[in-house]
């Protein structure tokens, strides 16, 4: 029946460690210095000033400390939004794993220009590639939904140290189709391959993601990789490779 396999990448195709350890450090190393030329579009502009005054709402403790005119209390008078608070905006959200889309954008350029200067190598585990090429040859078409942006998700495997895993895959999709703990994001999916969603065979780390696809009606296995968040209690097969 399944005639599509939906990957998530960290914690599934590639170590959560990679993510964490290198290339969230490594964006938030170049951030300052690629914002200095980078122009967003007044709508990108309006919606990173949105979040940002969500964040002021919201008074997070470290926010505060951050953003903050005056004392770092909960009376701290906070500061208003402007382009030069972007840099420091952005490393906050890093540090956070916020799921944000300007941020994403620009975290994928920045790393494009790591891979391709050859500073950034990116680890997939040794059972992917194996795996991708088995499944193309039975005919099943290989897909990629990531929190990362699309650009990102092609670099990972484009520069992976296993070689170019490009071939394998057929498209890539990032939240620009919804979160990946909607239902509605994987039927977005689903419709996009013009595929029944039962065809359709969703890998992740996340139980929350797997509910959300499985509520779609996708086949769905979680991946046991090492160094993987514990998960809540669930009823979904447990792969610890491929």
């Amino acid at each position: 029946m399944i005639k599509h396999n939906l990957l998530d990448i960290e914690g599934t195709t590639a170590p959560i460690a990679f993510v964490h350890q290198i290339l969230f450090p490594y964006a938030k190393k170049h951030i300052v210095t690629f914002l200095k030329d980078y122009q967003f579009t007044e709508v990108k502009w309006e919606e990173i000033r949105l979040e940002f005054e969500k964040d002021i709402v919201l008074r997070e403790e470290k926010f505060v400390s951050r953003f903050s005119k005056g004392e770092t209390n909960s009376k701290s008078e906070l500061l208003s939004f402007s382009p030069e608070i972007v840099p420091s905006y952005f490393e906050y959200l890093i540090e956070k794993d916020r799921k944000f889309g300007p941020l994403k954008e620009v975290q994928g350029k920045i790393w494009k220009q790591g891979y391709e200067s050859g500073e950034i190598k990116s680890t997939v585990y040794p059972d992917v590639p194996e795996f991708l090429k088995k499944t193309q040859e039975d005919g099943i078409q290989n897909h990629v939904y990531s929190s990362g942006s699309v650009e990102a998700q092609i670099l990972i495997y484009q520069y992976s140290e296993l070689g170019d895993l490009r071939n394998y895959f057929v498209s890539y999709y990032d939240t620009a189709v919804g979160g990946k703990r909607e239902k509605q994001s994987y039927e977005n999916i689903a419709k996009e391959l013009k595929s029944s969603p039962n065809q359709i065979r969703f890998f992740t780390d996340i139980v929350e993601e797997a509910e959300a696809a499985s509520a779609a009606g996708m086949d769905v296995v979680i991946l046991n990789r090492p160094g993987n968040i514990p998960q809540k209690p669930h009823s979904f097969p447990v792969w610890d490779h491929f």
